[in-house]
């Protein structure tokens, strides 16, 4: 069967000197990236590192990120990828949760793993990288050592590696990804978001879990990938001119950011020829803005960890319809993909009828077998093999699924039901807004009132009374949000996504000054 390193040693012969990964001032070949994986193999085996064990990291995005995970296939460990963003308490759990025998710590996050070290249960072997750090390994000295061995006999083991969701809704679990289903899933997705063999990839979203998916994507073709690294508008921008990047995944914020950057006009960005978004609800407005800015295709593309991937998308052809006289179409996440069944169902779980909303459900090859070590949790998730996503959703007689939002947000007020993405679609559509979070807080007469915050495009400037004003006429009253206020940004989490439990969390307790954060 078809693995990680039989891919990256095909690439290694058939395209030597191709780069592979590009990084700052940094790159590898195909051939290098064979070599340093098959080193990296050898290094962890000698230090004790057996089949099935599992490897951590701590680092932003880089080379030496695509390298462990390879290498760790190759040797048949278990990869565990840890956002940099995370605090050092939310790393110790997941080196507790995963009992990883091994941490590999970029330099510059030192700090953080060494505190998360400290309240772990059991201290990992630690090795760093990327400058000087105070850890007992290398990475490229371990990497020298392993070379004089030559190729690794590869031993890929059944589980990947463990995708740790967000943990929004408690404690993070572990998605155990099946090696074969993990490389078939990717497989498919190229496939339906039309990869080419001349693609320069774009990575831009953190890959210390499932996008790391899209970091590898460039195995099938020996495509080079350029990576980002921590998320900077100007940077990601000059990247895009000086690599010729043509397609890319972003998640909304990243996509606000870069049409709001005063260097966007400065920069020849016509080598892009598609831009995917996903992750979170991108309003229509932006949606037009970006195609007309940017004037390459958009994808749009849904998933979840629990799925490995993807299981709808809005295709450029379908944007295009859009402009042209169906607007609606860009509300949606598009229609399911080949290889995934969608359900939409009420509280009871029978299916809804079309346009009634109920909870998404989806079945597909690719959902995860398990959660690592939460079997219950996963038995509350999957059942009789539909996944149950927490997304509120209707499909359309066409077969377009229209995301409400997750359920937990749906606001009840006076006796109706909201989801706030309506109203954040209505608010974006305003030419001041930038971004915008809508949430329902508790109120005595109404039970939830709508309640926005937003933040302006610079220079611009508005009222709260003119933002409300907008809204009415377009939107139900009821739904018009009872105040909105204007922060000077909102509060992200590790990937990016606007955190909608922190804005609640800030008007559950006021601010001892009346200042907004």
């Amino acid at each position: 069967m078809l693995h990680f390193g039989q891919l990256v040693r095909h690439n290694g012969k058939v395209k030597p000197d191709a780069v592979a990964f590009a990084d700052g001032d940094r790159s590898v070949t195909w051939a290098a990236f064979d070599r340093r994986t098959d080193a990296l193999a050898h290094a962890l085996h000698d230090l004790g590192v057996a089949a099935g064990e599992r490897v951590a990291m701590l680092a932003n995005d880089c080379i030496e990120v695509a390298e462990l995970f390879v290498a760790c296939t190759k040797l048949g460990a278990i990869r565990v990828g840890i956002n940099a963003r995370l605090a050092a308490r939310e790393v110790a759990h997941l080196l507790d949760d995963s009992g990883a025998s091994v941490l590999v710590i970029q330099a510059g996050l030192a700090a953080v793993a060494a505190q998360a070290i400290a309240q772990a249960r059991q201290a990992p072997r630690q090795i760093g990288f990327a400058g000087g750090h105070p850890f007992p390994h290398d990475l490229e000295a371990l990497v020298a050592a392993g070379e004089d061995a030559g190729a690794f006999d590869d031993r890929p083991h059944e589980t990947a590696m463990l995708a740790y969701t967000t943990g929004s809704t408690g404690l993070p679990k572990g998605a155990m990804y099946p090696h074969q289903a993990m490389l078939r899933s990717m497989l498919y997705i190229a496939l339906a978001e039309g990869m080419r063999r001349d693609d320069v990839i774009l990575h831009a979203m953190p890959a210390g879990g499932i996008p790391i998916m899209h970091m590898l994507r460039n195995l099938f073709h020996a495509n080079k990938t350029a990576i980002v690294g921590p998320w900077d508008a100007e940077r990601t921008l000059a990247l895009i001119e000086r690599e010729r990047a043509s397609i890319t995944v972003l998640v909304p914020t990243q996509l606000t950011a870069l049409l709001a950057s005063p260097r966007f006009d400065g920069h020849d960005l016509g080598s892009m020829r598609q831009i995917g978004y996903g992750a979170a609800p991108l309003p229509p407005a932006t949606i037009r803005e970006g195609m007309a800015r940017f004037g390459c295709d958009f994808l749009q593309m849904y998933g979840t960890t629990e799925l490995m991937g993807m299981a709808m998308m809005l295709y450029p052809a379908d944007h295009v319809a859009a402009l042209a006289g169906h607007p609606e179409v860009l509300a949606s996440a598009g229609q399911p993909l080949p290889f995934v069944e969608t359900r939409i169902a009420d509280d009871a779980g029978h299916a809804v009828a079309p346009g009634e909303t109920g909870e998404l459900l989806v079945r597909s090859e690719f959902t995860i077998p398990a959660y690592w070590r939460a079997p219950g949790q996963y038995a509350e998730t999957v059942r009789d093999g539909w996944l149950h996503t927490g997304d509120m959703a209707r499909q359309d007689a066409a077969g377009y699924i229209y995301l409400g939002d997750r359920a937990k947000f749906r606001i009840k007020t006076g006796g109706y039901n909201v989801f706030p993405t309506e109203v954040e679609n209505m608010l974006a559509e305003h030419p001041a807004v930038h971004e915008v979070c809508v949430v329902g807080l508790a109120d005595p007469t109404w039970g939830e009132r709508i309640h926005a915050v937003v933040t302006l495009q610079p220079g611009a400037a508005t009222t709260t009374q003119d933002l409300r004003d907008f809204c009415r006429g377009k939107i139900a009253d009821f739904k018009v949000p009872k105040a909105i206020d204007i922060w000077p940004e909102l509060p992200k989490g590790a990937t990016g996504k606007i955190l909608k439990r922190a804005v609640i969390g800030h008007y559950a307790v006021p601010p001892d000054d009346g200042a907004e954060p």
